[in-house]
């Protein structure tokens, strides 16, 4: 696998680019050169320049240290909505899959429901009730983002449990629980691991839109999305507003998709073989 994984430049790319911005999450208080919240009103959207190599904005804080900061945010969102949809998914794949017929067949038309609701509005719908919080945000992009996961792991359980070795555990008196737990859910995982690199930008994604609209993560905390909303009414006088905030949305978002596509390689070679 890591032989494969090696032979792929645009995978090792995107995971070079991953490792950066996580470097910028865990040590932004070394990274950035200045507080993202600080007020500065003598440079105020100063142009970008060797003291403030992003410029500054409308309120003269200093662009990159909010990007800097803005990326323990944007990320932290982004690994926690897709966990709490992992464990949900895999919660609702696992137990429709084993069990199968009325279980399945009532699980299964709930994601359907589910399925219908188009994701971006119903988020809107729900975080408009709420209070706009990152805690919220967390929440509510993990809950409305679990139906694909619950698929994947359906369709695994539904071949793994006919197996002899979930055969053998059954013999030896292994309980449903531990069949599951133990033995179904590990060998399920390898296309929930592809989907969950995939959503990881896919949460990025929708935070930034929250955040742009001004219902998501609210000032003066940054994030790549409210760095956005700020740059949007001074797009025509400063461009550094925009354009940097949205080139790091693009390469992290990018840069999880290319790794999701090779992991998918990876641990899917058939999939490969086909296209």
């Amino acid at each position: 696998m890591i032989r494969e994984f090696s032979k792929n430049k645009t995978a090792i790319v995107a995971l070079a680019i991953i490792i950066a911005m996580l470097a910028f999450a865990l040590f932004a208080g070394f990274i950035a050169p200045y507080d993202p919240t600080h007020i500065d009103t003598k440079n105020i959207l100063t142009r970008p320049s060797s003291a403030h190599i992003f410029g500054t904005d409308t309120l003269g804080r200093d662009i990159f240290s909010r990007i800097v900061y803005g990326s323990r945010i944007s990320l932290s969102i982004g690994f926690i909505a897709v966990g709490i949809a992992i464990i949900i998914g895999i919660f609702f794949g696992s137990i429709a899959g084993y069990y199968g017929g009325r279980v399945d067949s009532i699980l299964m038309r709930f994601v359907d429901v589910m399925l219908c609701f188009p994701t971006f509005f119903l988020i809107l719908a729900v975080i408009a009730v709420m209070e706009p919080s990152i805690f919220n945000i967390m929440i509510v992009i993990g809950a409305t983002g679990w139906m694909s996961v619950a698929r994947l792991v359906r369709a695994e359980v539904l071949s793994l449990k006919e197996r002899d070795y979930v055969t053998c555990a059954r013999v030896m008196g292994a309980g449903d629980l531990w069949i599951i737990v133990r033995h179904l859910i590990p060998n399920a995982l390898a296309p929930v691991l592809v989907s969950a690199t995939l959503g990881i930008g896919g949460a990025i994604l929708v935070e930034s839109a929250l955040s742009f609209l001004g219902i998501g993560v609210q000032p003066p905390t940054p994030s790549w999305g409210n760095i956005l909303m700020d740059g949007k009414s001074t797009l025509g006088v400063a461009w550094w507003l925009t354009i940097f905030p949205g080139v790091f949305i693009t390469l992290t978002v990018l840069a999880y998709n290319l790794l999701g596509e090779a992991l998918r390689d990876m641990l899917e070679p058939r999939l490969k073989e086909r296209r």
